[in-house]
Parts: C-alpha cells; structure tokens; sequence
C-alpha cells in the first residue's frame, strides 16, 4: 500500500512534465519568404491565410474571417525618413485622406521600423491602418494592416502575431543587378 502510494504522488508530481507535449499547440504555421529572398514571415494557419490574389502588394493575408487584411511588399527604393509621411498619404489617396496619422520608432526583432496609425472614412465607414516601413538591406519593405474600426482592437492580438514572425533572412545575398524602375 505505501509503495502504491509513492507511485501515485510521484505520478501526481511528474504529471505536468508528462503532460507537456500534449499541451504545447502544434506548429500550425507556414513560412512566406519575399521574393527578393530578404525577409520572411512566419504566420499562423489557424488565424491568417495567404490570397493567392495578385495586386500591387507583393503578398496579401487576411484573417479566417476576412476582416483584417495584412499587405506586403518590398520596394526597389529606399523610402528617406522624411518622406514616409507623403508616401503614406499617396498610398491611401485614391479612397480619401487620412486623418490622425502617428509615425515612431518601434522595435521588431532586431529591426527599427517607422511603425504608423492613421484612419480612413470610406464610404461612410471608418477604417483603421497601421504598419511599418523599415529601410533594410535593398531598399524598403512595408507591411500595413487594415480593418473597419469595430474589428481593430479584437484583431490587435494577430497584427501582433504577425509582426512577430517577420525576419529578416541571415546570411542572404544581395543581388545588385536590380534596377530601381520604381524610382
């Protein structure tokens, strides 16, 4: 009876550590790389899916639900600090102006990004964006975020997440043949 007793306070003890690999959620994430092979983002399944849609943007996403949309692209220019504030008002000109726009400095992983809000009144609906533009090794990559202004704060946790799986791409090479047609 004592020994039995020994065993189950033992198993009572080691059943967290036993317990761990079915508690740990699985790795449901897929890796996007960017076309020039400099960053990469490391998204969940379970909460963003990839359009296979083409546009302007190197790469879109969206939630399951297709409230909040992600934009990526990496530009063949560099955009200079003092015009992050004109080339987001172009970006946006052709669905209205926008208001309340806030730029600073943020951290993501180890890179300083110009993060940004601002909001937008489209067709008698209230948009909020926000992002970063960040100056990297050829030329500057821009994520934005976009949703109707009653889905933002519930979806702030997945814009989260998403910034959370770009990188940058260690050891990758640059190749200089690229010419800046965007200029």
């Amino acid at each position: 009876m004592k020994s039995m007793l020994k065993k189950h306070i033992l198993l009572f003890l080691f059943y967290p550590l036993i317990t761990i690999g079915q508690v740990i959620p699985s790795t449901d994430t897929t890796i996007y790389k960017s076309r020039k092979g400099i960053f990469e983002i490391k998204y969940n399944n379970n909460h963003w899916l990839k359009s296979d849609l083409t546009s302007k943007w190197d790469a879109e996403f969206h939630d399951t639900y297709n409230l909040l949309n992600a934009y990526f692209i990496e530009y063949d220019y560099f955009v200079p600090e003092k015009n992050i504030k004109k080339t987001l008002k172009s970006q946006y000109a052709e669905f209205g102006k926008i208001k309340n726009l806030k730029i600073y400095d943020k951290m993501i992983h180890d890179m300083k990004v110009k993060y940004f809000t601002c909001t937008l009144d489209f067709n008698n609906y209230t948009y909020i964006f926000q992002g970063f533009l960040y100056n990297g090794k050829a030329g500057t990559m821009q994520i934005q975020f976009g949703a109707q202004q009653e889905a933002i704060k519930q979806y702030q946790v997945y814009i989260d997440e998403f910034c959370s799986g770009i990188t940058q791409i260690k050891g990758m090479k640059i190749n200089n043949n690229n010419n800046n047609n965007n200029l």
